[in-house]
């Protein structure tokens, strides 16, 4: 008996531990190179180095097309006839000189460091739940992917606004930025990333016996499993895809839980957390070498997306020259070019589109996941038409592009100048015989009257935002645009733009540069001082010192001088949310991300650290002026500054550097196997005693944990020495220890030539 509990303290101890461990500063030897040589590898074919330690110079890329033409055969199918519409399109062959896209210095990757330490503060164990209701449903493992079996599964808190609770926003947050970090080789992200999206999986399955609900809750109503299984079951679209061979469920869950913090329960999905939680999970199966299984429920949910929330097969418009466009509704249940009336009628206000939530990056990488990734099978999980003619992989993919399509037209005219963007905006484009608006497809062009509803110059909002102003909603849309432009970079620099008619208006330049552009040119024509030269903005002299009131000059609310271009017709409402809001300042600064002529790419690195220093991240809490760590405000601090600190990898370089054989950091054998390594504290006890004693192999397991227990604590001091020891030449070679002196230290650094020397 003395033996037993020896081994089971041993245990114990082992597994606190492994706690310590995920936290230790630092990943594994493997990562560790893995992200190095994607980054050396990345800077030896994008950018031309010099001897500072700028991500980019003035050097360009040189990128050709060749001619190609391409003919498309659609079917456009209404409730009373079917036509077949043929579209040509050709593509000239052309030749682009474009600069690579800029990232941040040191300042910028501390910062986002330091950031995301404090966003993952947000993250809870779902369960066990004690002797409190869960707050997210558990889902039975029986069908869910190898990788996610006896994985803890943990949420997101969130608050504030609509949010509190668990909103599928802060989920598809969380998974979005721990896939990012586990595909550039951080175990640690890859353990977080998996709990999350076993909650997520839970929150698709919905609670058992609550109010009438049944599996799959998805993103349907009360007491009918084919309001989220059938696409012609109201609200249109399938927000839950079974399996094909066993029963698993994957697809989108409703956008809040617990279900009862909203009146009449809460139901429905929500796009925004949607798509930022499918993306993640494309970087995550790509981390783990694509297993078949966890591709299988990423491919579902990537179709599940597409139906429900973008309306596929049958919920589009149809151009003058037979383009077919998509809008991304704002979930399941209402929203962009969802009826008003009818069978599929809208359950919010109708003709509603918040530009915030308009993902191209998103879009393009679910299509090129589906396209690479497709297998026969996947057939069976594709929606079928209004006419029960069944939908193609073809369809699916020309369906991403159409929402891509549609996003930057009605950005465009729901925009200023300084790019500031309305938070919603009208998308009428009514179909139906009568005029009565119930039909799901017809000819119309969705930004025809943006950005109002209709030609009655009508308004819409949700979510406590307004209507035609520069807002909370909106704050999103330039990191969504910076996301594009660094995955996609010659891709979105040029989109086909139309006019109000929806004819091809080739006066229109427009893309995610030209978008980016116009907030970098709102910074350097309208502050009070040069971001891109060092000490100009955060000075001594300020008052409070080191405020960075020069930079919010150029989003001034100040009615005697207020900033030009933050209001036109795009953004009629008037005043904007406060620039002073993190929310709404970091998302502006990820658009330095793009080349800007106006000044060089050293200037636009320089650009980067400035706002990076703005907050003091080199104590426990960030501390300064728009340095606020509440739910909404730190999301998007921590997605903007990942974004600026070139930690967004595209899916393509990743498999370049690592062939699937040797990528994944849970090996396909092992998953096969049933053996993956727990992610840290899972709570499958049986799958824990398995692992710690084999064949009840008492004591090989004394050996085993004593042997560990050693190496674990040599790893965490090693950690930490190296970590102080690093602190220490930093102090030495740098000579800061406040925040004061390392705003001059890296700004006088980029001056001087000198750079930085990542850590």
């Amino acid at each position: 008996m003395l033996v037993k509990h020896l081994l089971l303290f041993a245990v114990i101890v082992q597994l606190l531990l492994a706690e310590v461990w995920a936290e230790a500063p630092g990943r594994t030897a493997t990562a560790e190179k893995r992200a190095t040589t994607l980054t050396e590898s990345t800077a030896s074919t994008t950018i031309t180095s010099t001897n500072t330690t700028f991500t980019s110079t003035s050097s360009t890329s040189t990128s050709s097309s060749s001619t190609s033409s391409t003919t498309t055969s659609s079917t456009t199918t209404t409730s009373s006839e079917t036509t077949t519409t043929t579209t040509t399109s050709t593509s000239s062959s052309t030749t682009t000189t474009t600069p690579p896209h800029v990232f941040g210095g040191e300042a910028t990757t501390d910062a986002f460091e330091a950031w995301l330490r404090q966003w993952r503060k947000f993250y809870r164990y779902g369960s066990p739940c004690g002797l409190v209701a869960c707050l997210v449903p558990l889902a039975p493992e029986r069908g869910m992917p190898q990788a996610l079996k006896g994985v803890r599964p943990q949420v997101v808190i969130s608050e504030g606004g609509a949010a509190g609770g668990v909103v599928s926003e802060g989920m598809g947050y969380g998974i979005m930025i721990e896939g990012l970090e586990a595909v550039r080789g951080s175990r640690d992200a890859l353990e977080r990333g998996l709990a999350l999206v076993k909650s997520w999986l839970g929150m698709v399955y919905g609670p058992a016996n609550f109010e009438g609900w049944v599996h799959p809750l998805g993103g349907g109503l009360p007491g009918n499993a084919l309001s989220a299984a059938d696409v012609l079951t109201w609200p249109y679209g399938v927000s839950s895809i079974r399996e094909a061979t066993g029963p698993g469920i994957a697809g989108l869950p409703s956008w809040k839980f617990p279900l009862d913090q909203c009146e009449g329960n809460c139901n429905g999905t929500a796009t925004d957390g949607d798509q930022d939680a499918i993306l993640g999970m494309i970087y995550l199966a790509a981390a783990l070498g694509y297993p078949d299984d966890f591709v299988d429920m990423v491919m579902r949910t990537v179709i599940a997306f597409a139906s429900a929330d973008l309306g596929f097969p049958d919920l589009y418009r149809t151009l003058s020259g037979g383009e077919r466009i998509f809008v991304p509704k704002m979930g399941s249940t209402w929203g962009g070019l969802t009826p008003e009336t009818g069978t599929y009628k809208t359950q919010q206000l109708p003709w509603c589109y918040s530009p915030g939530y308009f993902a191209p990056a998103h879009y393009r990488t679910f299509r090129d996941f589906a396209r690479s990734r497709w297998r026969p099978k996947f057939k069976s999980y594709l929606p079928k038409h209004i006419n029960s003619k069944p939908s193609t992989l073809e369809e699916l993919l020309a369906a991403f592009d159409g929402a891509v399509t549609s996003g930057y037209n009605i950005l465009y005219y729901s925009s200023c100048y300084s790019g500031a963007v309305s938070n919603w905006v009208g998308v009428k484009a009514a179909c139906g015989e009568d005029g009565s608006g119930s039909g799901l497809n017809c000819e119309g062009v969705p930004w025809k009257y943006t950005p109002y509803v209709g030609s009655e110059k009508r308004t819409c909002n949700a979510s406590g935002t307004a209507f035609g102003q520069f807002g909370a909603d909106a704050s999103r849309a330039p990191w969504r645009i910076a996301m594009d432009h660094v995955l996609y970079r010659n891709e979105s620099r040029v989109v086909t733009m139309y006019d109000r008619d929806g004819r091809v208006d080739e006066s229109i330049t427009f893309g995610s540069q030209e978008y980016l552009n116009r907030i970098a040119g709102q910074y350097v024509r309208h502050s009070m001082c040069n971001g891109g030269k060092a000490g100009d903005c955060l000075t001594a002299d300020s008052k409070p010192a080191y405020s960075p009131w020069k930079l919010a000059t150029a989003w001034d609310l100040d009615e005697t001088d207020p900033a030009p271009d933050l209001t036109c017709d795009g953004v009629p409402a008037g005043r904007p949310d406060n620039w002073w809001g993190g929310y709404m300042s970091y998302p502006t600064f990820s658009a330095f991300v793009a080349p800007f002529a106006k000044i060089t790419p050293e200037e636009s690195t320089c650009w980067m650290d400035t706002f990076s220093s703005i907050c003091n991240v080199k104590t426990d809490m960030p501390t300064g002026p728009i340095c606020k760590t509440t739910y909404f405000d730190l999301s998007q601090t921590v997605i903007s500054t990942m974004i600026m600190a070139m930690s967004l990898t595209k899916i393509e370089d990743v498999q370049q550097l690592f062939p699937p054989d040797t990528m994944p950091i849970i090996t396909k054998q092992t998953l096969q196997n049933g053996n993956a390594q727990l992610p840290v504290g899972s709570s499958d006890d049986t799958a824990i005693w398995a692992r710690l004693l084999p064949g009840g192999a008492f004591s090989g397991l004394a050996v085993l944990s004593a042997l560990g227990l050693v190496m674990r604590l040599v790893y965490v001091h090693r950690n930490w020495w190296s970590t102080e020891a690093r602190r220490d030449s930093r102090r030495v070679l740098h000579g800061y220890d406040s925040i004061e002196q390392h705003h001059q230290h890296h700004l006088t650094s980029l001056a001087n030539g000198s750079g930085h020397a990542l850590s």
